[in-house]
């Protein structure tokens, strides 16, 4: 397995994430694949010693995400890969469950369940559930039309196969997904495999944050329809944002390990819907715009855009983990 982990800057952003990458049960047999905008993004040896391979990418100017995921699909080297985050930190399972799903041969896509990783905040909670509701951890494991986006492993070769529209597909990575459903490809979320995603906190950030991806979402989504079809998504755009909420409400009242969320997280689900129906709007009128840019610009170095208790927080969780680090590398494991 090819992990493919893009950064913003050098290590430092992604080292957290590296080190939960090198928990994996399966290290040995990952090839880490850094893309960076600088050829030498000042990895220390120590930290990426048990990967079985290391390699590290220049993918020029950071614009948007879906690009320096681009350039490091196309130089991995292994059959599967799978998109990281510096923001999304798996558990030691994660690789080894990710790799049986594909080895069985049915599967192209496989997708991982999320934790919350700053779970104090319902603005976090929000976020994350406007974004991963159905793959929370504690949903069942089976075949889907849609996975994780960001987050889940896919045949390499598949992806390749789009040639110079990669870039362009994966701006919005569920237009990849229905593709390859569509072509009679089939993909399964896999529980076996769990990361803890961060989240932004701030409300101010995850205003922006959802319009700009309800805007890039709608925008790419209607490439290729028809006026009709585009005319009736705008007369019901109002309608979007109350599907959305009656959805996660019922995902949330039949659930015994999230039900604790009603009715407190109800009120930043409706602000958080209204600003990313709104971005939809904008999108099904007038196409993604500079938003995929936007989204670009906030999609690395969380700490940014969390509040003052989750930045302390984070901050604890990278001090305990590099004398955790420490630990692992005096052992000599």
């Amino acid at each position: 397995m090819s992990v493919i982990l893009p950064t913003s800057d050098d290590f430092s952003t992604i080292r957290l994430t590296v080190r939960a990458l090198g928990r994996q049960t399966i290290r040995n047999r990952i090839e880490l694949v850094v893309v960076a905008p600088v050829d030498d993004p000042h990895i220390d040896p120590k930290e990426v010693a048990g990967f079985g391979w290391v390699k590290v990418v220049n993918g020029g100017p950071l614009k948007t995400s879906n690009t320096s995921r681009a350039a490091g699909i196309r130089a991995a080297s292994a059959p599967i890969v799978v998109l990281a985050e510096d923001h999304s930190f798996p558990e030691p399972g994660w690789a080894e469950a990710l790799v049986k799903a594909h080895a069985s041969g049915i599967y192209v896509v496989a997708g991982p369940v999320l934790g919350n990783a700053n779970p104090k905040s319902m603005v976090s909670w929000a976020n994350l559930l406007l974004e991963y509701y159905p793959w929370l951890d504690g949903a069942s494991k089976g075949e889907m039309a849609d996975l994780p986006g960001h987050n889940s492993s896919y045949n390499r070769n598949l992806l390749l196969a789009y040639g110079d529209r990669l870039e362009s597909v994966l701006e919005v990575e569920a237009v990849v997904q229905r593709d390859l459903v569509s072509r009679g490809y089939r993909m399964i979320l896999e529980t076996g495999a769990m990361t803890n995603h961060l989240n932004f906190s701030r409300l101010s950030s995850s205003l922006g944050l959802r319009f700009n991806a309800g805007r890039s979402f709608a925008g790419h989504r209607t490439n290729g329809w028809s006026g009709a079809k585009r005319a009736i998504y705008i007369a019901g755009g109002a309608l979007i944002p109350l599907v959305r909420l009656a959805r996660i409400v019922a995902m949330l009242r039949t659930s015994i390990r999230y039900r604790w969320l009603l009715p407190r997280v109800v009120p930043m689900l409706c602000i958080a819907l209204v600003a990313d129906g709104l971005g939809e709007l904008v999108g099904y009128l007038v196409g993604p715009g500079d938003a995929p840019l936007r989204l670009g610009a906030i999609e690395f170095n969380r700490i940014r855009f969390m509040n003052a208790s989750d930045q302390a927080d984070y901050s604890a969780i990278i001090t305990r983990r590099a004398a955790e680090h420490e630990i692992i590398l005096s052992v000599g494991d």
